[in-house]
């Protein structure tokens, strides 16, 4: 192993004011450079991110882009690195209430200087008659690089985080707010125990499905149905690696139409062997996420709305042009939409801490 430790800079929608330290693996902390632009109308903050990479893991670059390997000591150790920037900044992401942003834009857009909203009519004049300007979104200042450049995990004059007992901690109030500070649930530091302790195929797999949350999370705003689907679908990667012993052992009358002879899940009418996908879904978050009636009654209403945007092409009333008309009704789908994309973080973290094969048991 040869280890490079580094540092890179990404963003919340709500301020951190304490570091995070994971022994061997990353720490984080607010940006206090001198240097470093501040503007009080933001609404994302900057965050240090320290960890290391192991420049043995370096990719090379494909026989196929032969013009690139002239670059290849470059381009392995930065592929290398933003990789494992992007899997702590979206592990975060699904281990808390907040948004770790690690991509970064390359394209030039347009656009113009954020206006002083107390000047007078001259000035909002200027304003209103400038021109747009191309620029590339990013954050820079002189002294970034030098800032930047770390040989071990910094020493940094910043508190421990604030703890929230978990039961509250995704339930209560779960949103971003740039007036509040970051909080942590109290198994943090756990999870990202338990994740370390994973081989490399099952962290592989952690990673995949936080990355499913996170583009649910992403693209929330805009495309409500889609975001709701990613969440649905992050709990159902994980539902089908708790079930795949299960699974293998259906027997089946035809393969092709997929008619099963045997199961261990049956339908509650007719007693017939099924594959019991609803089931096993319900069953899963029954035991990992929640188990009282109500929370079943949930799970069940999230499985069928999800069965009507796929098969029926149902929309989340936040997808269509004029849903305030729907006003009562668009607060229901938002509320449900919450309560999917926290059960989908709910669901990874349980599924840490516990360890798989608890619902097979069940």
């Amino acid at each position: 192993m040869k280890k490079k430790f580094c540092s890179n800079i990404i963003f919340t929608k709500t301020p951190l004011k304490s570091k995070l330290y994971i022994s061997d693996f990353f720490q984080i902390y607010p940006l206090s450079n001198e240097d470093a632009p501040v503007f009080e109308h933001a609404t994302y903050f900057p965050v240090v991110v320290e960890f290391w990479i192991d420049e043995n893991e370096n990719p090379s670059v494909p026989d196929e882009l032969e013009d690139l390997k002239s670059v290849e000591h470059i381009l392995g150790p930065t592929i290398n690195q933003f990789d494992k920037l992007n899997k702590i900044a979206r592990l975060l992401s699904v281990l808390t209430n907040h948004r770790f942003i690690s991509e970064k834009e390359t394209d030039v857009k347009w656009g113009i200087p954020f206006p002083d909203l107390n000047v007078g009519e001259e000035e909002k004049e200027k304003i209103e008659n400038s021109p747009s300007i191309p620029f590339i979104p990013t954050y820079h200042f002189k002294t970034i690089s030098e800032s930047l450049k770390i040989y071990s995990f910094s020493v940094v004059d910043f508190p421990d985080p604030l703890l929230v007992e978990h039961k509250d901690y995704f339930t209560n109030d779960p949103f971003e707010n740039k007036k509040a500070e970051i909080k942590f649930p109290n198994t943090i530091y756990d999870s990202l125990v338990k994740y370390l302790s994973l081989d490399n195929e099952s962290q592989n797999f952690v990673d995949s499905v936080c990355h499913l949350i996170c583009n649910g999370i992403d693209i929330e705003p805009n495309m409500k149905s889609l975001s709701f689907l990613a969440f649905v679908s992050a709990v159902e990667s994980i539902v089908n690696r708790e079930y795949r012993i299960q699974n293998s052992s259906i027997e089946f009358e035809c393969r092709d139409c997929q008619t099963v002879k045997t199961s261990s899940i049956h339908c509650k009418k007719c007693d017939r062997p099924i594959w019991g996908v609803k089931a096993k879904f319900r069953e899963f978050l029954k035991t990992y996420v929640a188990y009282s009636p109500e929370s079943i009654a949930k799970f069940n209403k999230i499985y069928n709305l999800r069965s009507e945007i796929v098969h029926n092409g149902l929309l989340l009333l936040g997808d269509k042009e004029n849903d305030w008309i729907y006003k009562s009704k668009s607060d229901k789908h938002w509320q449900i939409l919450l309560e999917t994309k926290q059960m989908a973080k709910l669901s990874i973290i349980h599924y840490l801490l516990i360890g798989p094969g608890k619902a097979v048991k069940n």
